[in-house]
């Protein structure tokens, strides 16, 4: 799973469910008599509606709930309330007042113009009125959302209270990862909307869940099928490694959806993209098993959409960076436009593979322009997307329009410059020359290891980040400013070696105390489940054991939610459980967009973490690069094995750069590791447990370190 700021391969799987709602409301005039009953009817859009109306809702609602978390993960309940109601509440709230009653016209104008009289009654006058009646129009999915956020806030807060320890999402966490680990698991999850539907006759051949847009009434089947994806959307992002298991199984996934997709049209009665009459049509005694092949197919079509899109667009585009801010405004505005081009092109002569590509191209010409020009440099694009983007200049609107496409989609230079720099610094204490003319920059989204020796400048380097010192000279930057001022130092965490707190204050206080001075913190309670400090919350500083006070450091040092934080020897005093849990907690920040500068002499600790290392030595930068770059300077390679030889008879071999040996094995460091090898094989014969290992990122420190003393 990448670790990039951005979830890149979710944003393009929700951009796809909403697009391809485009493209399933555009082919409904061409076999239903909704919007409008075209003269040009087709089996196949009845297919490919039919099939996007399997999976897409499900799709959708699985990154809600991934992407729900990941906003309250950062903002805490607070700023995830702020948010969703700008992001959410508002677009239903104006966007139904505007879009309704355009959509509402253009489907009684399309329905009277092209429908027969019997039609026209059953959609003007029907026979069933829901109890809370409303019509919520295709923006139903944002009411939905807004229900399952107040749920969800709500079960979350009585979890805190009830369940302080985590039991019970450590009992989920071991559920999901059990099911997630086998092709099993959409059945669990398709059973509670199977005990809603699966008998029920009233399930429409190629309605699927029934659409909740005609009431405010919650609907049930809604809830239960919406709300169990939207769950374990949830339940993925609290354990985001899981989702490499759908991008291990992506094309199997595909293949069993649409198995099981070809399955439901071979029950009693259903022909595959037959235009069977559509009101009215009941299914029988083959409910079960067609509900069941259709509610398992949502779910494998669900994982294997967004595993295929793991597995192929994990990267950042700029053009789907593009769609992707695009299609939240696309998906809003459709519907009146597409229910119009539907009627107005109903009595048209021509065919449908004419006409539907038709209005596909004029419905995204439309709504493109209008996002480019009207929505995405201003105030509407900021509520929809989070920002506003300003238009290109003169210049760049002159170039071929893919470059421009891709210069709008591109993150700002605010968004691509490193969010700490040194550049050229240095800094004496005396005539002792700390750092000299070094050059380090920290880039977003990545875990960098500041390595060294003692003495190296490590130390130095980042009291100039956090303008604790200022440089003899070069450069220093902070969030793109200077460390002085205050406001670049709001986005960041420390946690130091050497930290005196308030020995009285509980672990809880001290955390409640950091999180003030933080504009939008993580609750205290996430911050102690996220740090595993939710046993030490009521327990005094003081009485806390050293490997104790770096987890409540730790916890100080997250919960403001930074966007850059510094680890100084973070995991000192911590035992192997401790350490391995900051761990996780560390890789779950930089998951979720935070950088870290993380200083160590632990180097396995850098060399499982760290994205890049810099190894810095008498105040100059003397590597830099990942740690399989680093890792690639020291040629060495280690051998291991039994066997009659010992330190002695192969001490002088060439290539062998030392030998040691022990009770049990024979270990020998050697520069040409298959040369050693072979004498190995060829000299005794009785060699066994033979182990070659290359050099280590603590080997390439040695060495480094060594060549610059």
């Amino acid at each position: 799973m990448s670790s990039q700021e951005r979830l890149h391969a979710l944003d393009a799987v929700r951009a796809f469910a909403l697009l391809s709602g485009i493209v399933l409301h555009a082919t409904m005039s061409f076999f239903l008599p909704i919007p409008a009953h075209d003269v040009s009817q087709s089996a196949l859009l009845n297919v490919v509606f039919f099939l996007i109306h399997t999976w897409r809702m499900t799709t959708f609602f699985i990154v809600a709930g991934l992407f729900a978390r990941l906003v309250i993960a950062r903002r805490g309940t607070r700023g995830f309330i702020a948010d969703r109601a700008k992001r959410i509440l508002v677009p239903l709230t104006v966007g139904w007042i505007i879009l309704a009653p355009l959509t509402i016209v253009a489907l009684i104008w399309g329905v009277t113009r092209s429908a027969d009289p019997a039609t026209v009654a059953a959609v003007s006058r029907p026979s069933v009125i829901p109890a809370g009646a409303f019509p919520l129009v295709h923006l139903w999915f944002l009411y939905y959302l807004c229900i399952f956020y107040v749920a969800l806030l709500t079960v979350r807060g009585l979890s805190i209270k009830v369940d302080a320890a985590g039991r019970v999402g450590r009992v989920l966490d071991h559920g999901a990862r059990a099911l997630m680990s086998s092709y099993a698991a959409p059945v669990v999850f398709a059973a509670p909307i199977f005990a809603v539907l699966g008998f029920d006759e009233r399930l429409a051949v190629l309605g699927g869940i029934p659409t909740p847009d005609s009431s405010l009434v919650p609907q049930l089947p809604a809830l239960v099928g919406f709300g169990t994806a939207f769950i374990v959307g949830w339940l993925l992002h609290r354990q985001l490694d899981l989702l490499t298991q759908l991008r291990k199984r992506w094309l199997g996934q595909l293949v069993v959806g649409l198995a099981l997709s070809i399955a439901c049209q071979t029950v009693p009665g259903i022909k595959l993209g037959t235009t069977a009459p559509w009101l009215g049509h009941l299914l029988t005694s083959a409910t079960p098993l067609y509900a069941a092949c259709y509610l398992l197919s949502s779910w494998y079509w669900s994982f294997g959409i967004i595993g295929a899109a793991l597995r192929f667009c994990d990267g950042e585009s700029a053009v789907r960076r593009y769609l992707a801010d695009s299609s939240y405004w696309l998906y809003l505005a459709h519907l009146p436009l597409v229910f119009f081009l539907a009627a107005a092109f109903a009595k048209v002569p021509w065919h449908w593979a004419i006409k539907f590509p038709l209005i596909l191209a004029i419905t995204m010409t439309v709504l493109l322009t209008s996002y480019h020009y009207l929505v995405r440099p201003t105030w509407i694009g900021e509520i929809l997307n989070g920002r506003r983007y300003p238009r290109a200049k003169r210049a760049v609107r002159r170039e071929a329009s893919a470059a421009v496409l891709a210069q709008q989609a591109a993150p700002m230079s605010l968004e691509a410059e490193p969010l700490a720099q040194l550049i050229g610094a240095r800094k004496s204490y005396g005539k002792s020359q700390a750092l000299d003319g070094v050059a380090i920059d920290v880039r977003r989204g990545e875990l960098l290891a500041l390595l060294g020796p003692n003495g190296a400048g490590k130390s130095t380097a980042i009291s100039l980040w956090l303008g604790l010192l200022q440089a003899d000279g070069g450069q220093v930057r902070l969030m793109g400013r200077s460390p002085l001022e205050v406001e670049s130092r709001r986005e960041i965490g420390v946690m130091m070696q050497e930290v005196a707190l308030e020995p009285l204050l509980s672990v809880r206080e001290l955390v409640e105390l950091a999180a003030s001075y933080y504009p939008r913190p993580l609750s205290v309670q996430e911050t102690l489940e996220l740090t595993g400090t939710t046993g030490l919350a009521g327990q005094r500083y003081a009485k806390l054991s050293a490997g104790q006070k770096r987890q409540a450091q730790f916890a100080m040092a997250v919960v403001g939610q930074p966007k850059l934080l510094f680890l100084d020897e973070p995991t000192v005093g911590l035992d192997v459980q401790a350490r391995e849990h900051m761990w996780r907690a560390i890789r779950r920040l930089i998951t979720g967009g935070c950088s870290v500068v993380l200083t160590t002499h632990y180097l396995e600790e850098a060399e499982a973490l760290a994205d890049r290392v810099v190894v810095l030595a008498k105040g100059r930068v003397i590597a830099s690069g990942s740690v399989a770059e680093v890792r690639s300077t020291v040629s060495r390679t280690h051998i291991s094995c039994t066997g009659a030889l010992t330190a002695e008879d192969v001490r002088l071999w060439p290539g062998v750069i030392d030998a040691t040996q022990d009770a049990h094995k024979l270990m020998i460091t050697a520069l040409d590791a298959e040369s050693v090898v072979r004498r190995l094989l060829t000299v005794d014969a009785s060699v066994r447990q033979l182990e070659v290992r290359p050099a280590d990122l603590a080997d390439a420190f040695t060495e480094l370190t060594k060549q610059a003393a």
